[in-house]
């Protein structure tokens, strides 16, 4: 800068053609001249009356001319000079470097005008940057106090650079985002608690409550103390509001076992239910009157009142599958001192088994269904071994079987899950679940024995009747088989007939009517088909052989009815029934 004041301070040699048609200069001249002439006067006149010395008076008339030089520099190079120097402050507050000026042959207007375009130039674009730093300082201010917030100190002093711009212009969107949300979370909060305060019917006490619950007030509290406080106020609400609904249900249930027991009217109950609805402070308290008034005559009849839980709780034993000692455990039920402790015991007593029965009703309901459909295997176990299940129609016996067979698979189905239910009691509670003082697996293992037994008596007791029973008066043995098989009367040529073997009365005997071979009945059995005919055998023994001699004509009559009944397409059943006569016939 220093330079630059040089190079314009260089002055020419006086030339007078320069005052020429120029007042203003001549008159600057002419006047500049009396001031110095003056200026210089006075100087010497106070130099005279000091008496310095010669030499330093050269000193002083030299200092005096350069005093005089300089002052005329400046009053040059002034204008430029200031013009520089708010370059440099421009500079200084945009962060960016001081430009460079040619002052080499070029005339000082004209360096003038290069120097002031650039002040426009910077001042304009300091400007604009401190606008725009007003403008996002004020909107700072503005949401960090609507939000409770302290701002940033940011100076104005110099300009703030580009990123220092962009960083605050961030984070003013950032607080306009949080003040948006906050407004959101406001209304809905404010919207939430006019819901619960008319749901209770409660009327607010402190001042912020009713500001909240005022809905004329506009006035959006975003702060983060307000914020804090209208959070606190609607949980508080909330735990009210659950708090006073589970209440309400509680007496609700307990009312409505009263009037069960006391027998209330019903259209008693319904007018109070239809005056006391919802979940209001109100409600509450009417429920809690009327249980009062509940409470008071159910004191009057309470002897009722313990039988009537007495018959209930024999009715969850039962459910329960409780033997005789887990119910005489309970000693309170053989009390005859019918006082509140007493009811309030029986109470208890129940609602244990309620519990009870609740946490495992998956064991109970399949423990029942596991019941019935083993009554259902037992009959049909025992339908199918009846005598006179072959005369049945319309395919009965296929539809036994695939009954039998659904019953066997449900019944494995659910004795598993019935396993594993009780093995997770087990884990869980650390002893066995039992079923009237059984195991499952001993409960289920004891049906089994069960069926196994019974199986094994009834087989008993045909094989007895099977065996001969003693003769007659008339000497005649009789045969079970044979009073029940009926042969049709086939004649026979003579040649065919053989001697018979004489009782001891002197009477010939049937080989039919013998008893028939045990492993015979058997091989029967075994030849039945999934749909359960039976088959042929086609094995010929030697007893076969003879027996197929013996009977030939009767088996022949037979197997022409069978193929005649064939072609008229006759059901299934009755070509079943053929097939067991020819089938009897070999036996």
């Amino acid at each position: 800068m220093c330079d630059i004041k040089c190079r314009l301070s260089q002055m020419a040699d006086f030339n007078e053609k320069m005052f020429e048609g120029k007042p203003w200069a001549e008159k600057l001249l002419s006047e500049s001249i009396k001031l110095t002439k003056k200026a210089v006067a006075n100087w010497c006149h106070i130099v005279c009356k000091i008496g310095e010395a010669e030499v330093d008076l050269d000193d002083y008339v030299t200092i005096f001319l350069q005093q005089i030089e300089t002052l005329y520099e400046d009053l040059i190079a002034d204008k430029i000079m200031k013009l520089l120097k708010k370059l440099e402050n421009l500079c200084r507050d945009l962060h960016v470097p001081m430009p460079t000026f040619n002052y080499e042959g070029v005339p000082p207007s004209e360096v003038r005008l290069q120097i002031f375009q650039k002040v426009d130039e910077f001042e304009a674009l300091a400007q604009i940057r401190r606008r725009e730093f007003s403008d996002l300082q004020e909107k700072e201010l503005e949401l960090c106090a609507r939000l409770g917030r302290a701002p940033r100190l940011v100076p104005g002093v110099p300009l703030s650079l580009p990123p220092e711009l962009e960083e605050l212009e961030a984070y003013v969107e950032y607080l306009e985002t949080e003040a948006m949300e906050r407004e959101e979370v406001f209304f809905q909060l404010k919207e939430k608690i006019v819901e619960i305060v008319s749901e209770l019917e409660m009327c607010p006490n402190l001042e912020f409550e009713k500001d909240i619950l005022n809905l004329s007030n506009t006035q959006v509290r975003i702060t983060d103390a307000e914020m804090e406080q209208l959070r606190q106020f609607h949980d508080q609400l909330v735990k009210r509001l659950a708090d006073v609904t589970e209440e309400v249900e509680e007496l609700r249930s307990r009312i409505d076992d009263l009037w069960k027991k006391l027998e209330v009217d019903l259209v008693e109950r319904d007018d109070f239910r239809a005056r006391h609805v919802g979940h209001s402070l109100k409600t509450l308290e009417a429920l809690k009157d009327e249980l009062n008034r509940l409470k008071a005559m159910k004191k009057a009849k309470l002897p009722s009142f313990i039988l009537k839980q007495r018959d209930e709780l024999e009715e969850w034993w039962e459910k329960c599958h409780c033997t005789q000692t887990q119910r005489d455990d309970f000693t309170f039920y053989y009390s005859d001192c019918f006082t509140e402790d007493l009811f309030d015991i029986h109470e208890r007593e129940i609602q244990k088994w309620k519990n009870y029965y609740d946490g495992n009703s998956k064991i109970f309901a399949l423990l029942k269904e596991f019941k019935t459909l083993w009554t259902e295997h037992i009959e049909l176990e025992s339908n199918s071994k009846g005598v006179n299940r072959y005369k049945n129609r319309g395919g009965q016996l296929l539809i036994e079987e695939r009954n039998r067979n659904k019953l066997k698979k449900r019944l494995l189905v659910v004795e598993d899950k019935l396993r594993s239910l009780a093995q997770a009691y087990l884990v869980r509670n650390g002893q066995e679940f039992e079923t009237f003082g059984q195991t499952i697996d001993d409960y289920i293992q004891q049906l089994h024995e069960n069926k196994e037994r019974d199986f094994k008596q009834k087989l008993s007791a045909k094989k007895q009747q099977r065996e001969p029973q003693p003769s007659t008066s008339s000497g005649v043995p009789t045969s079970r088989l044979c009073s029940k098989c009926k042969v049709t009367a086939i004649p026979v040529t003579e040649q065919q007939r053989e001697p018979q073997p004489s009782t001891s009365s002197g009477l010939p005997t049937s080989r039919h009517c013998s008893q028939p071979c045990k492993k015979a009945k058997l091989a029967v059995l075994k030849k039945v088909s999934k749909t359960g005919l039976p088959k042929f055998s086609t094995s010929k023994t030697k007893n076969n052989r003879r027996r197929s001699v013996m009977f030939r004509p009767h088996t022949t009559i037979l197997r022409k009815k069978y193929r005649q009944k064939m072609r008229a397409g006759l059901p299934s059943v009755e070509r079943l029934v053929y097939r067991l006569q020819i089938q009897r016939a070999f036996s």
